[in-house]
């Protein structure tokens, strides 16, 4: 019984020796995992892979990677057992799926010399979520990883994780998940270096981005302003607007796709932005297919091109209403009608070279181009072959051979119309002195034909035309004005027609004559003297006060009477040449209806002066 008990106890005591030693072997081989290197625990767990990069360049950070299907791990598992894959690779190419989500794994060694360095990862887009860890710490995510479609929060844009090393090995584990139909997993290669080395790069990529797009943006607005200020009904202006309109959206086509730039200084979320970038797609697409058929609608055909019109449409109109998997897979199906496009297109430019007409080679080549980087994109996007995009290089490219073209264009237009323009000068310059001599003398014929139709042929005095002008002009300026003044005086030769019976009618019209040299010489240059008709004038004074008038024309009847033109048929005891006169005038107290009326009082005093016995003057109170 003694032993029994004995024994018993001693097997008792010999296990919790037991239990105590396994429980301090344990503690000592944690203690000595958390004080050794991390190469002991790389060194049993998996393959280290051995990154080489410099302070000026970076690496690519592949290597051999293990991936644990539909699990969310933050370190290497111990239990599970992991898939060794190399990244870059889809979900598709790991499982035959492109949805799904897991974790991936692996050790790196980055060279001793960048420990304590702040090292960065740049991420590029992945068309998913993702979460990163380094030693089982968070540096950087991108929406939300799930494990179902409602749980993720989907992102596609670059991203850069920037931790310090401490030491020269580390451990990443990226846990990733994506819904999507095509993409998923992370198939874009990311790269790793000092903080500024990648940041440098990434911001030279993302500049190179934006100035190109800038600069095809620029041609654009360069072509539709053109277009707009030379007039859309010019000739192949409508062509180069539609062509504007393309290479704009182009541009932002460029800033909306792969490597998704426009996420660097905008806040749109995911879902816009991935519709903005199928927008603009079927934009520039819509315009490119337009620009196509006004060049020659042998290059694509009316039934080809409304074909092509409605499913861009129809894809525009799905876009903006529904999911990413809904017009994305859409998308992929019209994609096919490119065939009959290109099909037409290779038909048209054969018949254009079967009948030896002109083309732009430049601008055939950019569309042969532009055409298979478009089929490559698509290609790539479906998972069919493995290349890169090409579209922002293509359309960029496209662009500014198409500027080059225009350009080239443009200068040679430019030089041909400066030679016309040099031509047409130096034959102005020779016409200018022809054209000027004979502006010189068609303007003194027109003074000489004026001047001969406002004149009395006979005595050299204005004619009763060029009167009645100039009496209603200036009755017309005396109207509006109270302080100016008219005056009008009919006068009549005495007893002329006795002149003319006697002497003859050439003597009489050498008598008109003098009688006209006479008023000239003795009136101010301001008065107006003009033939009413036969041997009646008219004399035209203004802004002269009525007595000052009416001493100078009295003067003209003392200087024809001191003339002595002899005159022996008159009818009274005289025997020289006499006028006899009639005088109205017009102020701001004797105004007139109408010039008739001004007329007619100075005739009626010319009436007054004949009957009152000639040769004297009769002015009206």
């Amino acid at each position: 019984m003694f032993f029994h008990f004995s024994s018993t106890k001693n097997w008792i005591w010999s296990f919790l020796v037991l239990i105590l030693s396994l429980i301090l072997g344990l503690s000592t081989a944690h203690a000595q995992y958390e004080t050794a290197p991390k190469s002991f625990y790389l060194q049993h767990q998996n393959e280290v892979n051995k990154i080489y990069f410099t302070e000026d360049t970076s690496s690519l950070l592949h290597g051999k990677w293990l991936y644990y299907p539909n699990q969310f791990l933050t370190e290497p598992s111990s239990v599970l057992v992991g898939q060794q894959v190399t990244l870059p690779a889809s979900f598709k190419e790991i499982t035959g799926q492109s949805q799904g989500y897991g974790t991936f794994t692996a050790h790196f060694q980055i060279p001793k010399a960048f420990i304590g360095r702040r090292i960065a990862i740049l991420i590029p887009n992945q068309y998913g979520a993702y979460r990163v860890y380094l030693n089982g710490d968070v540096i950087v995510r991108l929406g939300g990883v799930g494990k179902t479609e409602t749980e993720q929060k989907t992102e596609n844009a670059p991203r850069i994780a920037y931790f310090v090393a401490q030491d020269e090995y580390f451990t990443l584990t990226i846990q990733a998940s994506s819904f999507n139909q095509m993409h998923g997993g992370f198939e874009n290669p990311m790269r790793i270096g000092i903080a500024k080395t990648v940041n440098r790069q990434f911001q030279q990529q993302m500049m190179s981005i934006g100035l190109v797009s800038g600069a095809v943006l620029g041609v654009g607005l360069f072509t539709l302003l053109f277009s707009i200020f030379r007039g859309l009904k010019g000739r192949n202006s409508r062509s180069n607007f539609v062509f504007g309109l393309f290479i704009v959206f182009l541009a932002f086509h460029n800033l909306f796709s792969a490597p998704y730039a426009y996420t660097i200084f905008t806040d749109i979320n995911w879902l816009w932005g991935t519709r903005l970038e199928y927008l603009f797609t079927y934009l520039s697409s819509i315009f490119f297919l337009t620009y196509i058929h006004l060049l020659s609608c042998r290059y694509l055909c009316k039934l080809n091109y409304q074909i092509a019109m409605l499913l861009l449409s129809l894809n525009i109109a799905v876009t903006l209403v529904s999911k990413p998997e809904v017009f994305q897979s859409l998308a992929n199906y019209c994609f096919v009608y490119v065939i009959p496009v290109l099909i037409n297109f290779a038909f048209g430019f054969y018949l254009t070279l079967k009948k030896n007409e002109e083309y732009s080679r430049v601008n055939l080549f950019a569309v042969i181009f532009l055409c298979f980087t478009f089929l490559n994109d698509f290609l790539l996007m479906m998972n069919l072959i493995d290349t890169i995009n090409l579209s922002f290089i293509s359309t960029s490219l496209y662009a500014l051979l198409i500027m080059f073209q225009q350009s080239r264009h443009y200068a040679q237009q430019s030089m041909h119309t400066e030679k016309l323009n040099n031509s047409l000068l130096e034959l102005n310059s020779s016409l200018d002195q022809k054209v000027k001599e004979r502006t010189e003398q068609l303007n003194s014929l027109n003074e000489k034909l004026e001047l001969q139709i406002r004149i009395d042929a006979l005595t050299g005095a204005f004619n009763r035309r060029a009167l009645n002008a100039e009496i209603q002009r200036l009755y017309t300026e005396i109207r509006f004005h109270s302080h100016r003044t008219l005056i009008f005086a009919m006068l009549d030769v005495d007893y002329f027609k006795n002149y003319n019976d006697h002497y003859g009618h050439l003597k009489g019209d050498y008598i008109l004559q003098r009688i006209v040299q006479i008023m000239h010489e003795t009136l101010p240059d301001s008065a107006y003297v003009a033939r009413y008709g036969g041997e009646e004038f008219a004399i035209l004074m203004h802004d002269v006060p009525y007595a000052i008038a009416k001493e100078q024309l009295q003067l003209v009847l003392e200087a024809i009477r001191n003339d002595q033109l002899e005159h022996l048929n008159r009818g009274d005891h005289k025997e020289y040449v006499t006028l006899s006169m009639g005088m109205a005038w017009m102020d701001k107290q004797h105004d007139y209806e109408n010039i008739e009326e001004l007329m007619k009082n100075a005739d009626q005093y010319l009436y007054m002066a004949k009957q009152a016995g000639r040769d004297q003057i009769k002015p009206c109170d």
